[in-house]
């Protein structure tokens, strides 16, 4: 049953777009979240039948009972914890501890020696108002991350992936399971090119229901050419070493010694393609390898087709270390030579027209990279957060790309780097490392075809995403690492099979008595999984009442009633977005009563409160957003009819707008925002008065902001509608301001 709905969560992930949407990743979290707890009831075992009451001690030590079941008490427990172990177990483990400590709050001494930028951003958080009313700013305990929803979905996400790979390495235990994980990931594989190429080559151009661009391009059930080629590579890459598993060793040995001799090239070449049952299979194999390069061919993603190269070489380089296996590498000319043909019958022009502007492109990622590094200039040790990268980026945005903002550095080494810092990198090579260094050596020990060559998969689909994530951000698409994942259980399962009974494999099983450790580890695994369950409902429900995220396929709205926003908020209090939206739709609802033959004037002094009370939680909850500081400070300045305006509540929204200032950086890719802030100085610069040095001192703050928001546009002239908003306080002409 686990097993089934692993696949099932594999498939629809897939086949809905990539699983970015909360619709479709939530449904496949809580498929994975349900087959770890139904894997967990399962692993709560007996040790022994009752008849074996005393163990051989060497049993006892491959379980991890110790000789009293408990610390040496004498007392053993009759039931025990299973636990499965992995190569990647210590990776898993270790970015879990640093994603829970991205989120504790640290006292200010410890903050400040670790990271100095996330202490700047606690102080910030706090509202304007009430710290120029008198609140101090000591005593005050912040996280590392400044805003903690990002790094509460990564955790989510971890724990998922996680579930997932140590579910997998428990289901795939025999040599079936292992051949049907492969057979489903092929036919996925296989399904999403074909249904790419036809969408693509009929002019429908759609993904199921969304019509996406008529590009030339394929993208198979993805959005993204980039992301559809990253399921390929790891395709490809899979059926070349199961098409290599399937073959024959060239030379075998009998149980008695004697050696079957290797066969001439005319009867190998004649056996590949024979009638014979595992040659056809292999057949159809490297034919769905063809088609999967095909389609990668046909996405024309540039780092796609570079990466799968890459893997393809460090796979041939593999098969030629083993000696037995060195024929096979003709497999993977045959894969290459069919994709091939087939683009070649298809029309490269398309691709190839792409790589001339490969040098250009570069050029503009490398620009973003550095940006990135820039980042990482200022959370050095441990990170800006887990997420985060999408609300701090735009204050180091680049004006090469000012007409957009990127929620991706489009390269997953800088991004990781600046998320999650030194500390976060160092623990990223140890995990990777270890498992390397294990896999590699279990990998020269094993002759047998079956277990060397599909124990190479990982390896190839490793590298085609590293050299991939370069350029691009594959691993942040939850179906991409859901496949990556199966395929490293696929090889792993694979290389602890049995030598001669296939049909067993070799786990490696640690017995955990349930006496105090282990009862505390199976609530904290159970605890861990309905705590998973819950926030990814809670999740889903908010944002299907006020979406924040990524919304083309449903096409919510964006600015919903402030009843839907105050639902969301109230099913997920940790998203800032949702009260930014609910204090948005209270403004647009007091403006539309004000803009009435009878204005509601007692109504616009009664919002005031309410609003700010909103827009100060998005800000404690999210510093890192300039917009939340802007309308906050215009609300404060609207507070005129109280009788500390001048002294406390206009200060307070010039503190704003400077924090404002401070996080929005170059942030190009909007004008507006510095238009709304120019007017907000021209604002007090008009309620000082003429003469003034603190007028004075606003109205060129206000300059500044102008001519930040033309140079932005490209523009000689100010947006009449900011003119005329500045001929409210002062007379001016219609010429440009420089």
């Amino acid at each position: 049953m686990e097993f089934i709905l692993y696949v099932i969560a594999l498939v629809f992930g897939v086949l809905f777009f990539g699983a970015i949407h909360p619709w479709v990743y939530t449904p496949v979290f809580l498929l994975v979240l349900a087959a770890g707890l139904l894997l967990l009831r399962g692993d709560v075992v007996r040790a022994l039948p009752p008849v074996q009451a005393h163990p051989p001690p060497e049993a006892i030590g491959r379980s991890g009972a110790d000789k009293g079941g408990n610390g040496g008490t004498g007392a053993r427990s009759p039931f025990f914890l299973r636990w499965v172990k992995t190569d990647l177990s210590p990776l898993f483990f270790f970015l879990l501890a640093f994603l829970f400590l991205q989120m504790v709050p640290l006292p200010q001494g410890l903050l400040l020696l670790i990271s100095p930028e996330a202490k700047l951003n606690g102080d910030m958080s706090l509202p304007a108002a009430t710290v120029l009313a008198g609140a101090g700013l000591e005593g005050h305990w912040y996280a590392l991350a400044p805003y903690l929803y990002p790094v509460r979905q990564s955790l989510i996400r971890w724990v998922v992936y996680g579930l997932f790979l140590f579910g997998l390495a428990h289901c795939l235990n025999s040599r079936r399971r292992v051949e049907t994980a492969v057979v489903v990931i092929l036919a996925l594989g296989v399904f999403d090119a074909l249904y790419g190429i036809v969408q693509t080559y009929s002019g429908h151009s759609h993904v199921w229901w969304y019509k996406i661009r008529d590009f030339k391009d394929v993208s198979g059930t993805y959005l993204n050419r980039n992301h559809f080629a990253g399921l390929m590579e790891m395709g490809i890459a899979l059926a070349v070493a199961y098409a290599a598993a399937l073959g024959e060793r060239g030379e075998q040995r009998r149980r008695d010694g004697t050696v079957y001799r290797r066969r001439s090239f005319k009867r190998r070449f004649l056996g590949f393609f024979s009638e014979g049952r595992m040659e056809i299979r292999r057949v159809l194999v490297v034919f769905a390898g063809g088609v999967m390069g095909l389609g990668l061919i046909l996405s024309a993603s540039r780092g796609g087709i570079i990466a799968t190269a890459a893997a393809l070489f460090l796979m041939g380089l593999l098969f030629i270390f083993k000696k037995e296996q060195r024929p096979k590498g003709r497999i993977i000319l045959a894969l290459c030579g069919i994709a091939l043909l087939y683009g070649l019958y298809a029309g490269l022009d398309y691709t190839i027209g792409r790589f001339e502007l490969f040098d250009q492109d570069m050029k503009n990622r490398g620009i973003m990279t550095q940006r990135t590094i820039e980042v990482f200039g200022n959370y050095r040790l441990a990170g800006v957060g887990v997420g985060n990268f999408r609300y701090v980026s735009g204050r180091f945005q680049d004006a090469v790309h000012r007409d957009l903002y990127f929620d991706y550095s489009h390269n997953d080494y800088a991004q990781f780097l600046a998320e999650a810092g030194i500390a976060g990198a160092l623990l990223l090579i140890a995990g990777m490392g270890f498992y390397a260094v294990r896999t590699t050596r279990l990998w020269r020990a094993r002759r047998d075809p079956f277990a060397v060559c599909l124990g190479i998969a990982p390896f190839g689909a490793l590298l085609a995403l590293a050299v991939h994530s370069w350029s691009d951000f594959n691993l942040h698409r939850p179906a991409n690492v859901l496949v990556l994942i199966a395929v490293i259980a696929i090889g792993s399962a694979a290389l602890r099979l049995e030598e001669r009974r296939h049909e067993r494999l070799r786990q490696e099983e640690r017995l955990i008595p349930l006496r105090w450790r282990g009862v505390a580890l199976l609530i904290c695994g159970v605890g861990l999984i309905l705590w998973t369950g819950l926030w990814s409902v809670r999740h889903f429900i908010a944002e299907m009442h006020c979406n924040t995220g990524i919304n083309i396929t449903l096409n919510l709205d964006e600015n919903p009633p402030a009843d839907k926003a105050r639902t969301a908020m109230a099913w997920n209090p940790a998203n800032a977005g949702y009260a930014y939206k609910l204090a948005l739709a209270m403004m647009n609802e007091r403006d539309r009563l004000m803009q009435q033959p009878e204005p509601d004037t007692e109504g616009w002094r009664r919002s005031h409160g309410p609003i700010i009370a909103l827009l100060e939680r998005a800000i404690r909850l999210n510093p890192l957003n300039p917009e939340y500081h802007v309308r906050l400070g215009w609300e404060y300045s609207y507070r005129w009819d109280l009788p500390d305006h001048l002294s406390r509540w206009l200060p307070a929204g010039d503190l704003c707008l400077e924090r404002a200032a401070w996080f929005a950086g170059s942030w190009p890719q909007n004008p507006k925002l510095h238009y709304d802030m120019g007017n907000y100085w021209t604002m007090r610069a008009g309620s000082y008065g003429a003469g003034r040095p603190e007028g004075d001192a606003a109205w060129t703050t206000a300059l500044w902001h102008y001519r930040r928001g033309m140079e932005m546009e490209k523009k000689e002239k100010l947006p009449e509608d900011v003119l005329t908003y500045i001929r409210n306080f002062f007379k001016i002409g219609t010429a440009p301001i420089f």
